[in-house]
């Protein structure tokens, strides 16, 4: 249901490619979310990671309405975070393709499988391992938000940031993605 200020501002703010344009100017850290339900293993590449409270221990992404993933990771009520380190900027291309299928995704990386289910990519920077706590609206997106039961930490490293459309590593350029 949406409030009457909801209401009154729709349709009031900068297009689409203004957004865009803007948005690219911040930087974002690289995350893959993993999942899993009886359809087997879901991955995606998210760009939204941030900490929401430290007590609760709680993390929020947001999710594409539109996507296949939607629904599932919606509904599901584990999920691993895993931010990448810098020389990871592989897998996260291999989860944000949507040109092939999530079981063409899996059989090309090696991972291993938590007790609750998801998969857990093998030497990321660290892992999250969340359980569902709430779901929010976000106008094209949903805001999920997990509450963080355990955190594994990975290989050492720096994180893979995305900035300007290209792949970066704390202080240091890696590629040029476009």
């Amino acid at each position: 249901m949406k409030s009457q200020r909801t209401e009154y501002l729709e349709g009031q703010g900068v297009d689409t490619a203004r957004f865009l344009e803007g948005m690219r100017h911040v930087p974002t850290v690289v995350t893959v979310v993993t999942m899993a339900d009886e359809s087997g293993d879901w991955g995606i590449t998210i760009g939204s990671f941030v900490s929401l409270s430290l007590d609760p221990p709680l993390i929020c992404f947001n999710v594409q309405k539109s996507i296949a993933i939607h629904d599932p990771i919606v509904k599901a009520e584990h999920f691993v975070v895993h931010v990448l380190r810098e020389d990871q900027a592989d897998l996260s291309d291999l989860f944000a393709r949507s040109d092939i299928s999530k079981e063409e995704q899996f059989s090309a990386i090696e991972y291993d499988v938590s007790e609750q289910g998801p998969p857990v990519l093998k030497d990321t920077l660290t892992t999250f391992h969340c359980i569902q706590y709430n779901i929010l609206p976000g106008g094209d997106h949903t805001i999920l938000i997990g509450l963080v039961k355990d955190i594994s930490n990975g290989k050492p490293g720096r994180p893979v940031v995305y900035h300007q459309r290209a792949y970066h590593g704390i202080g240091q350029y890696i590629a040029d993605h476009y």
